[in-house]
């Protein structure tokens, strides 16, 4: 049976005096999705909104301020992180550069399956079709000066991984087994929108509407969704919110082609990874 390294690095993180096993309350961040298509209210990798997709979705006050990012990821061809539930994300904000980080993001089904692990960023349960997915993430800001995303040096990336102990203990076993394999996906494109639901009920709620292309347009696929983040402590509104902002985007009735996760979708078209 081949080891869990994940785990090594985890039973690692557990010598120290501040590490701590994770609970259901640990999880204070909630983030929920509702997949969507766009019809053709707006043309590919679209950078302003048009009157008719106002007009589709008219529950929705959206703020005409663009938001543009750059996302890729890094694996090696045989997945060695996703294997043993790790995620490597490069994103560059090109709207406000300062605000650019690489994230390490561990993956389980319940809390209880992250084991030990500390000094972390955030703690967060995402919603996408009523799902639920458990994640904690560690942020490592970066200039895009330094690194560029489009053509990712590995050992850049990971020299700056190094500086930060509780990541390396989890990730060095990993980098040094699969030191010259390490690859990136396609970059995608983010073109992003805030707005606020046109009910009273939700009307502090800030609802974000994203639309992921490929950077060089290959393949030429389109995701599009709506989401919204909160506080353990607001589920029930945040549950009431959701219920709702899904039940209207289901009256548009545009077909969005995709359901899920975005992550996956983008290693699933990237030649090169099994």
């Amino acid at each position: 049976m081949r080891n869990n390294l994940l785990l090594i690095g985890l039973v690692n993180l557990c010598l120290s005096s501040s590490a701590y096993a994770l609970s259901p309350g640990e999880f204070t961040s909630l983030e929920y999705h509702v997949n969507t298509g766009v019809g053709k209210t707006l043309p590919y990798a679209a950078k302003a909104q048009t009157s008719s997709f106002k007009q589709a979705f008219d529950f929705i006050k959206f703020d005409d301020e663009l938001s543009q990012k750059l996302v890729t990821y890094i694996d090696t061809p045989d997945r060695a992180f996703k294997a043993e539930s790790i995620q490597i994300r490069v994103r560059e904000h090109i709207t406000k550069p300062r605000k650019s980080k690489i994230t390490v993001k561990l993956r389980a089904k319940d809390p209880q399956g992250f084991g030990e692990v500390s000094n972390y960023k955030k703690a967060e349960v995402d919603y996408t079709e009523g799902k639920a997915a458990y994640s904690v993430s560690y942020d490592i800001p970066y200039s895009p000066g330094d690194i560029d995303v489009k053509k990712l040096d590995m050992e850049l990336v990971f020299n700056l991984l190094k500086k930060n102990k509780v990541v390396w203990d989890m990730l060095g076993p990993i980098y040094e087994s699969n030191k010259q394999q390490f690859i990136q996906t396609v970059v995608m494109r983010t073109n992003e929108w805030e707005g606020t639901l046109k009910d009273d009920r939700f009307s502090n709620l800030e609802i974000d509407f994203q639309l992921w292309t490929p950077y060089y347009r290959k393949p030429r696929v389109t995701f599009t969704e709506f989401s919204f983040k909160g506080h353990v402590s607001d589920k029930a509104k945040l549950e009431e919110a959701y219920q709702f902002l899904y039940q209207k985007v289901q009256e548009v009735g545009f077909s969005s082609g995709h359901q899920g996760s975005k992550t996956k979708a983008t290693f699933k078209m990237t030649e090169g990874f099994k």
